[in-house]
C-alpha cells in the first residue's frame, strides 16, 4: 500500500515539475535553470541531512525529485541562453550531446538513490548519494564557471 502511495506521489510531481518547468523556461531559460539548480542545492544537503539522521529511506523522496529535475536539464539550456547572468559556460552549447549524457547521468544516480534509499540500508544510500554527488561534480567542471 505505501508503495502505490509512494508511486502516486511521486507521478504527480513529476506532471507538476512539468508543466512548471515548461513555462518557465519559455519566459527565462537562465531564471529557471537557477531555480532549478537552487533546487537541487537543497535537495543535496536534505538528503546528506537524512543520512546523518540515520532516516535513509527519507532522501527516496527527494531523490525522485533530483531525477525529475534531472530529466528537465537539456530542455533549460536551449541555444542563444548563454548570454546574460549565468553560470554556465559557452562549451555547453558546443558540446551540448556530452552535456545532455551527464544530464542522463545525474537522472541515472538519482534513480539509483531514491530504490537504495527506498530500501532503508544507510550504507547503500551513503554510496549512492557519493556516486549522485560525483556527477555533480562532473558535470561542474566542465560546464560550470565559478
Amino acid at each position: 500500500m505505501l508503495t502505490r502511495i509512494a508511486f502516486a506521489a511521486t507521478a504527480a510531481f513529476l506532471l507538476t515539475s512539468a508543466a512548471i518547468v515548461a513555462p518557465a523556461v519559455a519566459q527565462d531559460p537562465i531564471k529557471a535553470r537557477q531555480a532549478g539548480f537552487e533546487d537541487l542545492k537543497k535537495a543535496m544537503g536534505e538528503i546528506k541531512d537524512a543520512l546523518g539522521k540515520d532516516k535513509a529511506t527519507a532522501a527516496a523522496p527527494v531523490a525522485t525529485r533530483v531525477a525529475a529535475f534531472a530529466s528537465t536539464i537539456p530542455s533549460l539550456f536551449p541555444a542563444g541562453s548563454d548570454k546574460g547572468k549565468t553560470g554556465a559556460k559557452e562549451v555547453i552549447w558546443a558540446n551540448f550531446p556530452d552535456f545532455t549524457a551527464k544530464a542522463k547521468d545525474l537522472e541515472t544516480a538519482a534513480t539509483a538513490l531514491a530504490a537504495a534509499s527506498a530500501t532503508g540500508d544507510k550504507a547503500a544510500t551513503g554510496k549512492a548519494f557519493a556516486a549522485l554527488a560525483d556527477t555533480c561534480k562532473a558535470c561542474h567542471q566542465r560546464y560550470r564557471a565559478d
